[in-house]
């Protein structure tokens, strides 16, 4: 049974868990020149279990430290994609310039437990907090300069945790999303698309996803069991709205609006997408004050640069945050690797981890605002 629209889907590593690629160069091996701790913690009421690695100077601290928020699906502490740990090289680089990170496998993966099949990144920005929690009781740690840095979801969780937190330090969000996840999976469903079919089969297309993610969006709070009728309703009438060659460009022909709602509809409802779908991270963002740095690559087809930095942006000076930097780095993709061909099958043929120059940029970021 095939889908009717192309999906792109924003959770890659488990597109690809069943690969097992080489070692990266980039990938630090040990010994390290810097202190890690194995650590295990639990959240308040015992429900989720926490594994991470801290890694911290050998020199006197305090140190400011900050602690990895990983992208959507479940990940290990290293954000392993691919062969790829981007969360050990960015670990491995800031705690040579004097800065303590904290990198936690995510539940479920590695060591640490707790509920995934009901969770969504409410669930997660609380798993942050526990992980926060902990760092608060380590000596080693400078209280009042604890911070986060996240990826992909894990950006737009960065701001959910001021909310918890104020005190947090700073944020930086590494191609993190500022519009909300019907937005962004409208782009990715659509996008690939525009350079291959005709512009009557985009906009089928284009206004077919829209509004069934318009749907989950602005329905959240209704019964999964009202949001699938109601797509299907969406789908029955645009079938009878788009020409039957459209409908066989985009392998709709023989699909029914039973079919549709089931395949499609239904894991999009499933309780992380649904809450991805419906939530606005403008919501968060316009509520952060800390200092904020917000970084993207050029060609990201996950997480497009304009339409997030630009939101995230404006979020901000809603809230009169002046502290605000961000970048669009040429040539880098949604892992921030510079890549040729510019798409996610890439991702594991390049050598590449992560481009030098953005853990350079994050480093002297932070030394200009005196955070480390």
């Amino acid at each position: 049974m095939k889908k009717c629209i192309i999906y792109v889907a924003m959770m890659i590593t488990s597109i690809f868990a069943y690969t097992q690629p080489k070692i990266k160069p980039q990938t630090p091996v040990p010994p390290f020149s810097y202190n890690t701790d194995s650590v295990e913690y639990d959240n308040a009421d015992k429900t989720v279990h926490l594994a991470a690695t801290l890694s911290y100077p050998k020199t006197k601290g305090p140190f400011t430290a900050v602690v990895m928020i990983t992208g959507s699906g479940l990940q290990d502490r290293d954000e392993t994609i691919l062969g790829h740990k981007p969360f050990a090289v960015i670990a491995d680089y800031l705690t040579k310039q004097g800065i303590a990170v904290l990198r936690v496998d995510d539940r479920m993966k590695g060591l640490s437990k707790g509920d995934v099949v009901a969770a969504t990144s409410a669930d997660f920005a609380n798993d942050v907090m526990t992980s926060i929690n902990y760092l608060l009781t380590r000596k080693e740690i400078a209280k009042n300069k604890i911070g986060v840095m996240g990826h992909s979801e894990g950006g737009f969780i960065a701001p959910m945790i001021y909310t918890k937190f104020p005190k947090l330090a700073f944020i930086i969000s590494l191609a993190g999303t500022g519009v909300s996840g019907a937005e962004i999976l409208l782009k990715q469903q659509t996008e690939p698309l525009k350079e291959i079919v005709s512009e009557q089969v985009f906009n089928a297309n284009f206004n077919l996803s829209k509004q069934t993610l318009g749907l989950i969006h602005d329905n959240y709070s209704l019964p999964d069991s009202v949001i699938l009728e109601r797509a299907k309703t969406i789908y029955k009438n645009w079938k009878e709205n788009t020409e039957d060659s459209i409908q066989i460009k985009l392998q709709a022909k023989n699909i029914s609006p039973e079919i549709y709602a089931s395949v499609q509809v239904k894991t999009e409802i499933k309780p992380w997408y649904k809450y991805f779908i419906a939530a606005e991270p403008s919501d968060f963002w316009s509520k952060v004050k800390c200092p904020v740095l917000a970084l993207n690559g050029e060609k990201d087809i996950q997480v497009y640069p304009d339409q997030n930095i630009t939101a995230i942006t404006t979020a901000l000076m809603k809230a009169g945050n002046k502290n605000v930097t961000t970048k669009i780095f040429s040539g880098l993709n949604h892992l921030f690797q510079h890549c040729t061909k510019c798409t996610i099958q890439e991702y594991s043929e390049l050598e590449e981890t992560f481009a030098p120059e953005v853990l350079v940029y994050i480093a002297d970021w932070l030394k200009e605002k005196k955070l480390m």
